[in-house]
């Protein structure tokens, strides 16, 4: 028998297979046309995650996810990590936000002053993930195209056209851990395209304090200044209240297509957003009173 392309596949499947040839799990992955043959998550429905069914696509215009975020609020002095499995679908290079915690529960409200977030620059084609605190800003920028052999995607730009290294269904996993003891953004912030941390970069190093994050949104800004709405599709937003290590981000991106964060880590996971039929989303902590404007989610 030979693996299916796309559907789920049961684990006795995989055993048939195996147990029906002499080659290695990876030298049948890489036979079948998958373009990283070690990542599991090239096989679908391979974990037993719950709710991993659909995913949220964001037109880029006025679609969000937003919701009032309970747990902590003081996240420039608490270790953390997020994950969330990314596609991008606009046709131009342009920026655009990919979640944002805000002070203000407004989606686009202006407020620049308390914010964290994960964007992708366009003019500059780097992922920036910043903590702005009172007016100044703690960060870490790394363009793309420095890290080409990680991320596939040239300077060209992060669009449609040039995703760089995703899986089958043209998603890559981002996730990014905050040191909260470290002084610098260039140490306390690392980000990982895949399994891969992303190296070099650029930081501003202002001083941190404190402020409340309050409200999260997924797929758009919560300002009306730097960047847009994200034009793409998102699936598995998860927060943990400690570090990952590099392992640990390895382990969660080749589990499964689309893994649920529920199988890693799970004493320090705080939240995880997964998407269903008719644009419900299945929380698993801290966020309440969530809603999805706009936007589609389709089935895997």
């Amino acid at each position: 028998m030979a693996l299916q392309s796309s559907g789920a596949i049961k684990i006795s499947e995989i055993k048939a297979e195996l147990g029906s040839s002499s080659n290695s799990l990876r030298t049948l992955s890489a036979a079948v046309g998958f373009s990283t043959p070690d990542a599991m998550s090239e096989f679908y429905g391979y974990s037993n995650a719950p709710g991993n069914t659909h995913y949220y696509t964001n037109d880029g215009v006025n679609d969000y996810v937003k919701g009032a975020w309970e747990n902590y609020t003081s996240l420039h002095n608490t270790d953390w990590s997020i994950s969330v499995w990314a596609k991008i679908n606009q046709t131009s290079t342009a920026s655009r936000q990919l979640w944002d915690f805000n002070a203000n529960s407004t989606v686009n409200s202006g407020n620049t002053t308390n914010r964290i977030f994960l964007q992708y620059v366009g003019n500059l084609n780097r992922l920036l993930v910043r903590i702005r605190t009172n007016g100044v800003n703690f960060d870490k920028q790394i363009p793309l195209h420095d890290n080409l052999s990680i991320t596939g995607v040239s300077s060209a730009g992060w669009k449609a056209s040039n995703r760089g290294n995703v899986n089958a269904d043209g998603f890559c996993l981002i996730t990014v851990t905050y040191d909260a003891s470290a002084t610098t953004g260039l140490q306390a912030i690392k980000i990982y395209w895949n399994g891969t941390e992303l190296a070099g970069g650029f930081s501003n190093n202002n001083t941190r304090s404190a402020a409340t994050f309050g409200s999260l949104s997924l797929g758009a800004a919560q300002h009306s200044i730097t960047g847009g709405n994200f034009n793409g599709s998102i699936d598995e937003w998860a927060f943990y209240s400690d570090i990952l290590t590099s392992t640990e981000v390895n382990t969660l991106y080749n589990s499964g297509t689309i893994v649920s964060p529920h199988l890693l880590h799970t004493d320090n996971l705080q939240e995880v957003v997964q998407f269903g039929a008719s644009n419900s989303i299945n929380t698993h902590a801290g966020i309440y009173g969530g809603v999805i404007n706009g936007g589609t989610t389709t089935a895997y």
